[in-house]
């Protein structure tokens, strides 16, 4: 599990106003301070190095910078009264903004700034709240989260949340699985299958599939997560080493590598999701089929009971039921309509936070169901909690069409 305070001394998220964000009708360059963001800022002025990050409608419409920003008492020279605002230097960032858009304003341990602004329209705006604790669109003044009263958050959700949504966060680590793996796999990567046996195996007697098969997915995941990172850490850093005077020379094999690092970890995490939903329902004693071809070319994640049954025609349609799996939605949910034809009410299972209401309307629409850790299920709002099911839920629907 992950808090927000390994990552954050502070965090401070408001809407932004027409008056912070119309650079033709507005010369303001500031937004106004709270005084519980002076109790992590502190009260002198101060200039203070800050990551700019902008995050649009689309993957392309994204945009990040280095600059600073100055935090300062307006009425320093009052003997009695205190306006302590925060100053920003016009950018290409800020110049995208826009009104409703919402700001976090988050300081590190080592005191440096991130600022991000979501475009209000961004498909990633809720789960990037979520991520910083913010359970709810913010207000038109700053609101401070309480950093260590959130959560504790599940690290690999975090982590997902946050490559998706292009942040970079440093977090304090460990190496205690570290000697282990090296032992078992030896310094390079493991198949995502026995490094998932490894997860279930250093939990041990801790996770329930059984009785708690919403905590014991969250629970696999996590420590798959920290496994993966650990034995990553060691490999990339020595690689790094080793070819650091080449790659001086070689920016687009350095480039090469670091996207290879990157497309490993999102490839993981889906494998990952599937081999720890695939023991649960092992231990549930679901029938079931992994990667079953059904029409074409079609090959739903799980099929239940099987594939078998499914070429039958005699087997009753509404015995058979799909699940799509996917880390994170976007508009890849509708690939799962065209799966499974014989099945028209389709399930998919994602770990994505916060969808909007206006796609899991579209999703409705489409017959498909939505199927989250319990966890999640407090980021979606009262409208769409009706047609959200947990896995607990899902597997009681398996056994009920298995009887």
């Amino acid at each position: 599990m992950s808090s927000l305070n390994q990552y954050f001394a502070g965090i401070s998220v408001k809407r932004l106003s027409a008056v912070e964000t119309q650079r033709e009708t507005s010369n303001q360059h500031e937004f106004n301070g709270t005084k519980a963001m002076q109790d992590y800022l502190g009260h002198e002025r101060r200039m203070i190095p800050a990551a700019f990050v902008y995050l649009g409608v689309t993957d392309e419409d994204r945009l990040s910078l280095q600059d600073h920003v100055t935090w300062y008492d307006a009425r320093e020279q009052h003997p009695t009264r205190s306006e302590y605002r925060l100053y920003f230097r016009d950018n290409e960032v800020m110049q995208k903004a826009a009104e409703g858009d919402s700001l976090i304003s988050a300081v590190h341990h080592d005191g440096t700034m991130l600022l991000l602004v979501i475009s209000e329209d961004s498909p990633a705006l809720r789960e990037v709240l979520w991520m910083f604790g913010m359970p709810r669109l913010p207000e038109n003044r700053f609101t401070t989260v309480d950093t260590e009263g959130v959560g504790p958050q599940s690290r690999a959700l975090f982590n997902y949340v946050a490559e998706n949504a292009g942040i970079e966060l440093e977090e304090e680590t460990s190496d205690d699985w570290l000697d282990l793996m090296l032992e078992r796999f030896g310094a390079s990567f493991p198949s995502t299958r026995d490094l998932s046996g490894l997860a279930l195996e250093t939990l041990g007697q801790d996770v329930s599939p059984i009785e708690a098969p919403d905590e014991a997915l969250v629970q696999l995941i996590d420590r798959e997560e920290v496994l993966f990172r650990q034995l990553e850490r060691y490999i990339v850093s020595d690689q790094l080493r080793e070819h650091a005077e080449a790659w001086a020379d070689d920016i687009d094999e350095f480039m090469s590598f670091s996207l290879g690092v990157h497309n490993r970890r999102k490839s993981r995490a889906g494998h990952a999701l599937e081999n720890h939903l695939e023991l649960i329902f092992k231990e549930n004693g679901i029938e079931h089929q992994r990667g079953a071809h059904t029409e074409g070319r079609s090959k739903p994640d799980f099929l239940f009971p099987g594939g078998q049954h499914y070429a039958d025609p005699k087997w009753p349609a509404n015995r058979l039921t799909m699940l799509g799996v996917k880390t994170t939605c976007k508009d890849r949910w509708r690939q799962v309509l065209n799966e499974a034809q014989r099945i028209p009410e389709k399930h998919l299972l994602t770990l994505q936070p916060g969808i909007s209401e206006h796609q899991t309307a579209e999703m409705a629409a489409a017959r498909l169901t939505l199927v989250l850790p319990r966890t999640l299920h407090e980021t979606f709002t009262p409208a769409q909690a009706g047609s959200l099911m947990d896995l607990e839920d899902f597997l009681h629907l398996l056994k009920d069409r298995q009887r």
